[in-house]
């Protein structure tokens, strides 16, 4: 009977660990087939009923600094951070006396693109979303907003790709580290393909759907080697 639990148990954490790994090459795949490649201006995979040619834009043309200063908080507050390689933001509490030596921080809001000046040759990018809101960042991460024939979530996959990041590399001149600083208006020289609204709609409900399904596997599993971990503890003596 213990065998068996085991066994089903690990048939389990295999078969999510094999769908979730599928899942990751899909989108992968999918993120170089549905966005132009090579100098063409339309993608080799596209949905049912788009046929336009997608438009060559700069970013400068599509995007808008974005500011909410405020005053540095002394009693603590929640600030922002940026994960490297475009792996979205994370959260952090600045305890009281810890607090940036700047008189003025930033607000951050749902729905901007954000970047780390410091870190965007690292890829340290990212779209806010209403978990992000309100957090506080320093001068450092600009946050831009989008024009209204820009979907921020087409645009979010759109920062995925390995062309964009080169840029990013390229547009912030210096050393290692702290010493490359991203030059913004170099970095809105880049120039992106734009279909309709309606096909970036399409396109960012596909591939957050594939996010979310990679979520869901990714979470199972974590509960089922959780399981498997304190059951392997209780169930010998």
């Amino acid at each position: 009977k213990i065998g068996q639990y085991f066994s089903q148990l690990d048939n389990l954490i295999t078969l999510h660990q094999r769908e979730c790994n599928q899942l990751k090459e899909l989108k992968k795949t999918m993120l170089k087939k549905m966005f132009p490649r090579d100098g063409s201006n339309i993608p080799e995979v596209r949905f049912a009923g788009f046929t336009d040619d997608w438009e060559q834009r700069k970013l400068g043309e599509l995007l808008e600094k974005y500011e909410d200063p405020v005053e540095t908080p002394h009693d603590g507050y929640e600030r922002l951070g940026i994960r490297s390689h475009a792996k979205g933001t994370f959260h952090s509490f600045v305890e009281s006396g810890e607090e940036l030596n700047s008189a003025r921080m930033h607000r951050v809001a749902a729905n901007k693109f954000i970047l780390n000046i410091t870190f965007a040759w690292e890829h340290a990018v990212a779209i806010t979303d209403k978990n992000d809101e309100g957090k506080l960042v320093s001068h450092r991460f600009p946050q831009f907003s989008f024009d209204k024939c820009l979907k921020s979530n087409f645009f979010k996959y759109l920062i995925l790709d390995e062309k964009f990041r080169k840029h990013l590399e390229l547009s912030s001149p210096g050393g290692a580290g702290r010493n490359r600083v991203l030059k913004i208006s170099d970095m809105l020289e880049y120039k992106i393909y734009l279909p309709s609204i309606d096909e970036q709609t399409e396109i960012g409900q596909y591939f957050s759907h594939l996010d979310n399904l990679i979520t869901l596997h990714q979470r199972e599993l974590e509960i089922l080697k959780n399981l498997k971990k304190t059951c392997l503890k209780r169930m010998f003596i």
